[in-house]
């Protein structure tokens, strides 16, 4: 039998972890994301309090704080067994609405599969209080795991595994290095508190588990919220005022060893696409265009981000042929395209920091300019083409 010290340490580490998870759930609305999401995200943080408080109990109940009856003890088990089954729920439901927001076929098979999973697994866990099938009290009134508590991890991590796995497989078809972080952030739910069971099963009594599951929920929220106020909505590139934080940092740690280049991308004739074409497929060539800075910025380490309307921005060390490289991949990409495009082309122009004595605005003032200078040119070579 633990001291009752024990049980108080690992009552209070899971009361930090209900205090912060009541405040992500107060910061998950509509602003970082759907409302359908949030509702699940929201559900998946309660059933995780929910969890936390009757673990509390059941530390309480085993370290002789309170009055903990036997049957006291079965029931704040079996709650705390089925509110990780709900949390684990919920999170899928999360993850699947987050990644296919069309409502696929196979995102209505899958889920239907996590809903039947969860049921069965929540009628074994309150059935257990009879018969117990997942976990028993002994006679010194003591919780102990029975031999079909590895059906409830099966459960578990069918759910987990399903989501997870589908999240990952959705990643391979998206191009923005954003999304493909975020739909493989799932992964991180089966990773760090499957790492967790098996620390805590070496350190008992140790609220490895508990701190194992917040910490995905934690991440995943500071990732979507991310994701929200830095991304912009059309293309997912970092959005103008990512990039005039990073910008900055840039500048100030400028010098003649340590330079750098900002690019302004333009997209050549694009009110004329919109006008001939419709915005459906003006959307569709910024985010043609995106993903062609995108793949380029991702060979040069650079950073890329829209800087409004047409207009792009790419951030680079070194210097390198953008017009060249960013026409050859938008040309490719749009090969690849079923709708019907017509040829986008771009102008760019560059300007070099070497110094943390320039503004931003200096900066982008220069590589506006050579931009309109390239612009000139391009419209000139149109015209004289038009005259032959």
């Amino acid at each position: 039998m633990y001291s009752s010290a024990v049980y108080i340490s690992y009552m209070i580490t899971e009361v930090f972890c209900i205090f912060f998870s009541v405040g992500i759930i107060i910061k998950a609305n509509k602003n970082v994301g759907t409302d359908l999401q949030m509702r699940h995200f929201r559900a998946m943080a309660m059933f995780f309090i929910i969890y936390l408080i009757n673990d509390s109990i059941w530390a309480l109940g085993q370290g002789g704080l309170i009055q903990f009856s036997k049957t006291s003890n079965k029931i704040a088990s079996a709650s705390g067994l089925v509110a990780v089954t709900l949390l684990t729920l919920g999170w899928c439901i999360f993850v699947i609405y987050r990644i296919d927001q069309n409502k696929s076929k196979d995102m209505k098979l899958l889920i239907g599969m996590h809903y039947s999973v969860a049921a069965l697994d929540v009628l074994l866990t309150v059935t257990s209080i009879f018969t117990g099938y997942y976990f028993y009290i002994d006679e010194n009134n003591i919780y102990q795991l029975a031999s079909g508590y590895n059906i409830h991890l099966i459960f578990i991590f069918i759910q987990l595994f399903g989501s997870g796995i589908y999240s990952f497989a959705q990643s391979f078809s998206n191009k923005q290095v954003r999304i493909k972080k975020e739909y493989r952030l799932p992964l991180l739910f089966i990773i760090i508190p499957s790492a967790a069971a098996v620390l805590e099963g070496i350190l008992p009594l140790t609220p490895i588990v508990p701190l194992g599951t917040f910490l995905p929920i934690l991440l995943a929220f500071l990732e979507i919220q991310n994701s929200e106020i830095y991304s912009d909505a059309l293309t997912g590139l970092n959005n103008r005022r990512r990039m005039e934080i990073f910008l900055q940092d840039m500048i100030h740690n400028a010098s003649d060893e340590n330079p750098f280049r900002i690019y302004i991308i333009d997209v050549n004739d694009f009110k004329q696409v919109n006008d001939k074409f419709g915005h459906i497929a003006g959307d569709r060539a910024l985010q043609l265009v995106a993903d062609a800075l995108h793949n380029v910025s991702d060979r040069v380490h650079g950073f890329c981000a829209r800087y409004g309307g047409d207009e792009f921005v790419l951030i680079v060390k070194d210097e390198t042929e953008l017009q060249t490289a960013l026409q050859k991949e938008a040309d490719l990409l749009r090969e690849s395209c079923s709708d019907l495009l017509p040829r986008i082309t771009v102008c760019t122009g560059c300007a070099v920091c070497r110094s943390g004595a320039v503004t931003a605005a200096q900066l982008i003032a220069e590589a506006d300019e050579k931009l309109y200078v390239m612009k000139e040119e391009f419209h000139g070579r149109r015209k004289a083409e038009d005259n032959k």
